[in-house]
């Protein structure tokens, strides 16, 4: 027989194209297709794509506020004009009880002030400037607002708790505070 034996290589390279490197009379190399080589581009390829994404989410964190960052710097611009009007410290807005409450908690520099937040005609309102959502004070049955109403002593702390039943507010949402006449605007949310 004229024909010659086919060899390993001839078979893998007639796989891949068809027709056999002699048969065109060409010596043609088959594509390298062992399975170190196949690692080590998959590795490669993940570690390229690791660090692009790593690049990509540091980029990206920089832009973000951190919300305890906000808070407190809050705190630093508005607390003097609060305790000056109002007799308060706000101390921050907090997420609670699973998300599902949220906390506004002030101090109480000077009583006669701040009796306003104590006041039961007064109603508290918390907005989320994101969704524009209202969220009131839930009312329990046997233990009613959930809101101190005691009388105020200078130095103590004091809270408000709003219901978040939708989970529409979130760590790092802005939200103001209204209760009557008392508001306090653009408060982080930590």
């Amino acid at each position: 027989m004229n024909r010659q034996k086919k060899t390993a290589r001839d078979r893998d390279v007639s796989s891949w194209s068809g027709v056999t490197g002699r048969e065109r009379g060409v010596s043609v190399a088959p594509p390298i297709m062992d399975g170190w080589h196949n690692g080590v581009c998959s590795v490669a390829r993940a570690i390229i794509m690791l660090a692009f994404l790593g690049f990509c989410s540091g980029a990206y964190a920089d832009n973000q506020e951190d919300p305890r960052d906000a808070a407190h710097a809050w705190r630093i611009n508005h607390n003097p004009q609060l305790e000056r009007m109002w007799g308060i410290n706000v101390i921050g807005v907090r997420l609670v009880s699973s998300n599902w409450m949220l906390q506004f908690k002030y101090q109480v520099t000077d009583p006669e002030k701040a009796r306003l937040l104590l006041d039961h005609q007064a109603k508290p309102y918390l907005t989320d400037k994101p969704s524009g959502a209202m969220l009131a004070v839930p009312a329990m049955e046997n233990v009613g607002e959930l809101r101190q109403v005691s009388s105020l002593v200078a130095g103590r702390d004091y809270f408000i708790i709003f219901g978040n039943a939708s989970k529409v507010v979130r760590r790092g949402n802005r939200v103001n505070i209204e209760v009557g006449a008392f508001h306090a605007d653009d408060l982080m949310v930590e």
